[in-house]
């Protein structure tokens, strides 16, 4: 191996270890493959034989708020059916919409207002007729009013950043669209619109869902079967295949940091990835995940890249409960790491 790979994996491998402790030692593919040949299981590598279907991602509904009561931040589901005080008048600001009367229609939506003044539909519904009638000092004010009453409705900080966009607050734009977008992880519709509002502003978003593609079976305690195919998918399904069968090894690694074994086992099966994509000469363009796992290390954000490309992903729901400093961070890390740009490490 170049003597400048090799302390480029050296370089690769601190980076990590000092992230998850001073003091924590994750190994490397080849010593992962050590430990395995001096066990007494038998670690069979074959190649995959099997499909994946396509990965079916979490949205998530309308309707959720943050409330406060004596356990903390609780977020619950909440309904507004229309009243009947003002279902004439919904009903009749709806007839005149579907005529395209968009100010007899806010006529009626201003209305029912006057009688339900915090009512969310109403105002996300007039916010949203406001921009088709292209009053953009309208839709900010209807927007912001609904993020007043929901901070977490993706909905209005969608649209408040397409009207901050269209009158050229570019920074303000690009907070909300973010925001969106991790208020609903995985909404199609609100990823179009980030990567629209990024490309608008001169940065390149790429979406891609974080999926290893291999399996693990094992028909007795002796012998275990590890399928993948390509070279990252496998150190990284090797680890993990370390991580499920060898109990000493994984108690071993428990002890050596304050970090819960998830985490760990997470880190170094990243890092067993990292390092065989790393050693890649050609395709490294079919594996986006780790050139931003790379830029995501080098700014000392890994804990942010797990944070967002997997957990997020599997439960977007968790961001909602996340203090605002962590979600801020991972903003950071959506706006600069996730994009190529470069990040002054704190």
């Amino acid at each position: 191996m170049p003597e400048k790979y090799t302390k480029f994996l050296f370089s690769l491998i601190l980076s990590f270890i000092s992230i998850v402790s001073i003091a924590q030692q994750l190994h490397t593919p080849s010593e992962v493959q050590q430990y395995m040949e001096k066990s007494t299981i038998q670690y069979n590598l074959d190649s995959l034989s099997v499909t994946f279907d396509e990965v079916s991602l979490p949205i998530v509904e309308k309707g959720y708020y943050l409330t406060a009561n004596k356990h903390g931040i609780q977020l619950e589901k909440k309904q507004f059916p229309i009243s009947k005080k003002i279902k004439g008048l919904y009903k009749k600001a709806h007839k005149a919409k579907k005529k395209n009367n968009l100010p007899k229609s806010i006529d009626y939506y201003l209305k029912a207002l006057k009688k339900a003044p915090e009512h969310p539909i109403l105002i996300a519904e007039l916010a949203n007729i406001y921009w088709k009638k292209d009053d953009i000092e309208n839709v900010i004010f209807w927007a912001k009013k609904g993020i007043e009453l929901n901070p977490i409705d993706f909905e209005s900080h969608t649209l408040l950043a397409m009207a901050y966009q269209k009158i050229n607050n570019y920074e303000l734009a690009l907070e909300h669209i973010t925001l969106a977008h991790l208020y609903n992880r995985n909404h199609k519709k609100t990823i179009e619109i980030l990567k629209s509002i990024y490309m608008m502003n001169g940065m390149t978003y790429t979406d891609f869902v974080f999926f290893p593609k291999y399996k693990i079976e094992s028909k007795d305690s002796t012998v275990v079967s590890i399928q993948a195919n390509e070279s990252p998918w496998k150190s990284y399904a090797t680890c993990k295949a370390l991580w499920q069968y060898e109990e000493k090894y994984k108690e071993g690694m428990g002890h050596i940091a304050n970090t819960n074994n998830e985490t760990i086992e997470q880190k170094e099966c990243l890092l067993n990835a990292l390092i065989s994509y790393e050693r890649m000469e050609t395709g490294k363009e079919d594996f986006p995940e780790f050139k931003i796992l790379g830029n995501s290390l080098r700014n000392r954000m890994v804990n942010d890249f797990i944070l967002y490309e997997i957990e997020l992903r599997e439960s977007p729901l968790k961001i909602y409960l996340l203090p605002q400093t962590k979600i801020q961070r991972i903003m950071r890390y959506l706006i600069s790491v996730r994009v190529n740009q470069e990040v002054i490490s704190e």
